[in-house]
């Protein structure tokens, strides 16, 4: 592991974005979104808490344990990755630490309208 300049490892650590979709065509569609904005590091991944039940290769439906990621490299373009995967439906998005998604923006969490009406 490279540990010369770990204050770049860290914050492309936090580049790093993952949406959550359960259909695929969903996942598939912010994925090829993500590629048309010129995100290169992009991929997808189902992940099955039962390995033993694959569907089909063309089922746009995955099974209730399943899951379809699509993984994004957004450094410095986190909030435009983050928007265009919640746009297809991801049901969470990997946000950044101290972060919550507010209309389609990522905020700083103190910023978050559930947050300022927490404080008051």
């Amino acid at each position: 592991m490279d540990t010369t300049n770990s204050s770049t490892n860290t914050d492309m650590a936090y580049s790093y974005m993952v949406g959550v979709f359960r259909e695929r065509t969903n996942a598939e569609q912010a994925l090829n979104e993500l590629k048309q904005a010129g995100f290169q590091d992009t991929k997808l991944t189902v992940y099955d808490q039962h390995p033993a039940e694959e569907p089909p290769v063309e089922s746009s439906q995955v099974n209730s344990g399943m899951r379809v990621l699509v993984h994004v490299l957004a450094a410095g373009r986190e909030q435009e990755a983050v928007g265009i995967l919640a746009r297809h439906g991801a049901n969470n998005s990997d946000l950044p630490f101290g972060t919550d998604l507010s209309h389609g923006s990522i905020v700083a969490s103190q910023d978050a309208p559930n947050a300022q009406s927490a404080m008051s």
